[in-house]
């Protein structure tokens, strides 16, 4: 037997690339054949501080030495340190923190916290190209899964429109199709649910989605609405925490505070580690109600305050801002000669590009895109693709925080490539 085959996860159709990594430093991977590749998906965006730190490395061994495993209803000495370096992090007043081990239990978390707070209402809101899982929970709460098979077992979630800066509806420009999303909102909070709303949970640029970026003024009015029906505000920054825009967080970078704020990928340093930080006017959880057997793992926690030390030290959120303009400008500059590029996406290293057959009708171009990933894994780079919800048409750009100019050039210059050798193909 294979070893994909053992595995109870179906292969990706098409995937042409069947790498084996065996080594990984900074920005760089390896294969078993010894091949080097530019990583610009940070293994999934969670090496935001590069992979294989020594920092981290060291920090994990020491602790390793110490204790391995402790029971939740402990406290340890990661745990202690950790909840000290996010209190001097976290904005505003989220400085209640809850830990696990990924994503979708964090978004979970989070949930049954605004729950708990806003007892008696039923309902959660979600955004329509949303992403926050592959848990039962979180693939309710995430976009529409064609045939999905768990459908008859999962909660509900009641999806809302949003503004789409690239695809504005009926033409609008993007603060009236703001405008009108938010009124949509306020209609549906009114008038279109039973059981009252719990919480409203979106990711501030959204992921997996998409990459849309979303209007401040979206972002604001949502807030907004939530104080004035007293909704809890959930932002899920697993993929936009730590640097990865340029900021911290998000919510540092549009000067906006929600409620609760679930983070994961970038923080452990290649160990998995997620959890939530909430605002301290919030109840927080009794005995029992929130409790898991690895919901502490000192040897992440001890990797984590490494990680962030260095993200910090190094000036990484700097960088990613610095790098992710270079790239942006760019891409932007690209544009003039290749017109598979429909858009440019930031911001910091949260970078994407949209291709598109045809710049006036915007048809997506996912045949290319799986064509730039394919031909990068030739040429070494490794770019990240959109392979759900019938998004395949997004090139992501999304190298670790501490890549050098240089190494961003050689991304680009491959991109650029093989853009070119996609449009002749195509005879365009």
């Amino acid at each position: 037997m294979s070893a994909i085959s053992a595995l109870i996860h179906e292969p990706v159709a098409g995937d042409p690339t069947k790498i084996t990594l065996v080594r990984a430093r900074g920005s760089l991977v390896w294969d078993d054949q010894g091949r080097e590749y530019l990583d610009c998906t940070s293994q999934a965006w969670s090496n935001n501080l590069g992979a294989n730190d020594p920092r981290v490395v060291e920090a994990a061994i020491a602790q390793l030495r110490e204790i391995m495993h402790a029971r939740p209803n402990f406290n340890t000495l990661p745990l202690l340190a950790l909840n000290g370096k996010l209190r001097e992090l976290a904005p505003g007043d989220l400085k209640r923190f809850g830990y696990c081990l990924h994503g979708s239990l964090a978004v979970e978390m989070a949930l049954k916290l605004a729950y708990k707070n806003r007892p008696g209402r039923q309902n959660v809101i979600v955004l329509q190209d949303a992403y926050h899982g592959r848990s039962l929970t979180t693939m309710a709460a995430s976009w529409p899964h064609p045939n999905n098979p768990f459908l008859a077992i999962q909660p509900r979630f009641t999806r809302v429109p949003h503004p789409d800066p690239y695809r504005p509806r009926l033409g609008m420009d993007t603060e009236t199709d703001s405008k009108l999303c938010l009124a949509l909102l306020e209609d549906t909070i009114q008038k279109g649910v039973d059981g009252g709303v719990a919480a409203i949970m979106l990711e501030p640029i959204l992921g997996n989605g998409g990459h849309i970026v979303l209007p401040r003024s979206f972002l604001v009015g949502i807030q907004e609405i939530c104080k004035r029906h007293d909704i809890i505000l959930i932002w899920d920054e697993i993929q936009s925490c730590f640097g990865r825009t340029g900021a911290m967080f998000a919510a540092d970078l549009y000067g906006i505070v929600p409620d609760i704020i679930t983070f994961g990928k970038g923080i452990g340093g290649g160990f998995p580690l997620a959890g939530i930080m909430a605002s301290e006017r919030l109840s927080g959880f009794s005995g029992g109600e929130d409790a898991l057997t690895f919901g502490q793992f000192p040897v992440a926690m001890a990797a984590a305050v490494a990680t962030l030390d260095a993200i910090v030290a190094d000036d990484l959120c700097r960088n990613a801002h610095d790098i992710g303009e270079y790239a942006t400008q760019r891409l932007i500059q690209m544009m003039e000669h290749r017109k598979l590029i429909g858009d440019v996406r930031g911001p910091g290293l949260f970078v994407s590009i949209e291709l598109v057959k045809d710049r006036r009708t915007k048809e997506p171009a996912p045949q290319a895109a799986a064509e730039v990933y394919r031909l990068g894994v030739e040429k070494g780079v490794l770019f990240g693709e959109n392979r759900y919800a019938n998004l395949g048409n997004l090139i992501k750009i999304k190298p670790p925080l501490d890549v050098t100019r240089q190494q961003m050039a050689r991304a680009l210059d491959v991109l650029d490539d093989v853009l070119g050798t996609i449009e002749q193909s195509m005879g365009i």
